[in-house]
């Protein structure tokens, strides 16, 4: 049985290994986008809710 799960550890970690390695090719660099991009406006940034109440609300009170 160790013998057996150490095969099975070098195994896995050959193939762990070997697979990390098997990376995208080419360039790593963000591609240019099909559409212009635009810049954030900030005055729309986290809108406000609702105040809404949950069941567990009034067993906490």
């Amino acid at each position: 049985m160790g013998r057996a799960l150490r095969i099975l550890i070098a195994f896995l970690l050959v193939v762990s290994v070997g697979l990390a390695a098997c990376g995208r090719r080419g360039s790593l660099e963000r591609p240019t986008p099909a559409y212009p991009e635009t810049k954030a406006d900030p005055s729309t940034k986290m809108s406000r809710a609702p105040a809404r109440s949950l069941w567990i609300d009034r067993l906490l009170q």
